[in-house]
């Protein structure tokens, strides 16, 4: 059965759009766009046009004079100083980036970030203590810092400490030389959205400007790398950043991208914000969940072409440990929520013994696309677990943990994501406590997740060019999303599985012109939904497929659904009918879902619609007929299993719910 999506189609305001068709000289579908992201005419000059000529003002940043006076007094004197950063993407990239233009500046510097499991984020007395007894004079913080109150009290007569950070500022600012943060309450600096690598950028102009008069303008690929992770809103300076970035990302990047790219093999491609995302970061990513992230800040800043390949290698394959051990926390994850039953039906939570620590955010993350229920995944390690949990639409997390504080040992983290600590001992009455707070504070709707619509379009309207005047919104990311559009009547032409694995799945879909590709990743289930004839609506991102010279137009799925779903009955006789195919399609061994599934489909009876007659696999499934597998190469296989004795159709679930009358799915 599919699973059901919420449509929200934004409402428009044409005299708003007509004002940016009028003053911008903007394509409609643009100016809707435009608009849907609350862009005016102001903005949107800013917004299309934006350069690095419209960077702000280092200087208007709270305490920067202070911090520029106090790094070049070190620089000068020789005296050495310590960037300390952090082990995710905005941490690593901040701590190359500064460290880089430090030794450009003739600086004495060295780099410090700390281990993820055994000394946690930001800074920590130890590792500050040794940094004393080594002779650092300075320490610069990246990302990190400005809640480290007592910390950086109990050192700062013996360290002279600059803290740049872009997090929530708390009430006690900690008692540095100099704290750089948009987000102080007295800190004029007009744009609040910078990442921390964004920050230590403004730190390095304020410094080039001082001694050379100039913007600083290297790096910016390195900047883009960190500000498209941490998932800061790409409007305003970030975009221009951003913008910036990616051009020299593809034109002269960095040593260490460029080999990170080289493996991730996007040495062919125009590299995106997308790719930045979904490839690159999870590299560099990687090294801080697996290893250890001082790997990634060597490869930013190496400038050995041996060295950077190698580090660059080893980092994708760290990202592919990481993945199969994501891969097989996520298998026992959802066999865990299986096992539950009832006591998994509002919110998922979930523990295993050493799962490792690194990778349960994301597997949490994984659980809320595939349950969409608030998510808290528990690794437990001699008697004590540590938990990352990921929320679902306008659900503060946060606030659920604070509703259990009494049984947890430590939390924090914000609504949409947070972390936690407790006893093995208590994780069942979390459980319980979590299920009573989210029947109280989650209605029904909201366990459905929304898929919000842009702009509806006609099937027919889908062309290259569409494409083309979309893409002056890019980069996209947080702030400035890719537009998704809906088709809300479509024929399907064919539908089919693709990839080594058939896990994915293309839908082509007729129009006037002749048809468009609409891919739908890690979706084979579609396949048992969506059918040859159907008339159905899609929400879909757009982008060009160019394939030996010829460039068109795809769609790629956000949803699918059926106009008219087709009604599931199942009935003896055409149980019978299916299993004659199953039995001629296995041969008594074992043969794929997906040429089982096209056998099906091609040899149904013409009285049997598809949901069905696919559907029949269940049953047999449920009465031992057939069994699943996994082959070696990872793809579903179907066995035929000998049965001695008579079936009971009355033993499977299946066919009882759907036997009796004709149920809409």
């Amino acid at each position: 059965m599919m699973k059901k999506k919420r449509w929200h189609i934004m409402p428009r305001n044409v005299e708003k759009e007509n004002t940016l068709i009028r003053e911008l000289g903007v394509n409609p579908i643009v100016a809707r766009l435009m608009v849907n992201r609350g862009i005016d005419v102001n903005e949107g000059h800013c917004f299309l046009e934006g350069t690095l000529d419209d960077l702000l003002d280092p200087f208007t940043l709270k305490d920067m004079e202070t911090a520029v006076a106090l790094v070049l007094e070190t620089i000068e004197t020789r005296k050495p100083i310590v960037v300390y950063g952090d082990y995710d993407v905005d941490g690593i990239t901040a701590t190359s980036l500064l460290y880089r233009f430090l030794v450009r500046m003739g600086a004495d510097v060295s780099y410090y970030i700390p281990e993820r499991q055994s000394e946690g984020y930001g800074l920590n007395l130890e590792a500050l203590e040794h940094i004393i007894s080594d002779g650092a004079a300075l320490v610069i913080t990246v990302d990190c810092g400005i809640s480290s109150y007592d910390i950086v009290q109990a050192v700062c007569d013996r360290l002279n400490i600059i803290i740049t950070d872009h997090h929530t500022a708390p009430p006690q600012i900690p008692p540095a030389r100099a704290v750089i943060n948009h987000k102080q309450p007295d800190c004029p600096y007009a744009d609040k959205n910078l990442s921390g690598v964004g920050v230590a950028l403004k730190l390095c102009q304020a410094l080039w400007l001082r001694q050379h008069g100039e913007w600083y303008l290297e790096d910016l690929d390195i900047v883009a790398l960190g500000t498209v992770a941490d998932v800061v809103p790409l409007v305003g300076e970030n975009r221009i950043i951003v913008q910036a970035g990616l051009k020299k990302m593809n034109e002269l990047p960095n040593l260490g991208i460029h080999k990170l790219i080289e493996v991730a093999g996007l040495h062919d491609k125009t590299v995106t914000a997308g790719h930045i995302g979904f490839t690159l970061a999870p590299r560099l990513n990687a090294a801080g969940r697996v290893t250890h992230a001082t790997r990634a800040v060597e490869l930013l800043v190496t400038d050995d072409v041996d060295l950077a390949e190698a580090i660059a290698q080893e980092l994708h394959e760290t990202n592919i440990e990481r993945q199969e051990i994501e891969r097989s926390i996520h298998e026992e994850a959802r066999a865990n929520v299986a096992a539950q039953g009832h006591l998994a039906d509002y919110v998922t939570v979930v523990s295993g013994e050493e799962w490792h620590p690194g990778v349960i955010g994301i597997v949490a993350s994984r659980l809320v696309e595939e349950f969409y229920k608030p998510t808290f995944v528990i690794s437990v390690d001699k008697g004590v677990g540590k938990g990352s949990c990921r929320s679902i639409d306008g659900f503060n997390i946060y606030n659920a943990l604070k509703s259990c504080e009494d049984i947890l040992i430590q939390f924090g983290g914000h609504a949409a994501a947070a972390g936690f600590s407790i006893d093995a001992n208590c994780i069942d009455e979390l459980r319980h406590r979590l299920t009573e707070y989210c029947k109280a504070h989650v209605s029904a709707d909201e366990y459905i997740p929304v898929v919000s619509i842009d702009a509806t379009l006609p099937v027919d309207d889908i062309d290259v060019d569409i494409v083309d005047r979309v893409s002056a919104l890019e980069p996209y990311g947080m702030g400035n999303s890719t537009p998704i559009f809906g088709v809300m009547d479509a024929k399907v032409e064919n539908i089919m599985l693709m990839g080594q694995l058939k896990n994915h799945c293309k839908v082509i879909l007729e129009t006037a012109n002749g048809t468009v590709d609409a891919i739908a990743w890690n979706r084979p289930d579609l396949f048992r939904h969506i059918f040859q004839g159907m008339n159905v609506k899609v929400a879909f991102t757009l982008q060009k497929n160019e394939w030996q010279g010829f460039v068109s137009p795809q769609l790629m799925i956000q949803d699918i659904e059926p106009i008219v779903e087709e009604p599931i009955h199942l009935t003896p006789e055409g149980l019978r009918e299916i299993y004659t195919i199953v039995r001629l399609s296995l041969k008594g061994g074992a043969n794929s879902l997906y040429y089982v599934e096209q056998e099906i489909l091609r040899r149904k009876p013409s009285d049997q619609n598809g949901v069905s007659a696919l559907m029949a696999l269940d049953v047999f499934k449920e009465l031992g007929i057939i069994s699943e597998e996994t082959s070696d190469s990872g793809q579903t296989m179907i066995r035929w299993n000998v049965i001695n004795g008579k079936l009971d159709l009355t033993t499977s679930v299946t066919f009882i719910t759907y036997s009796q009358q004709e149920v809409i799915p």
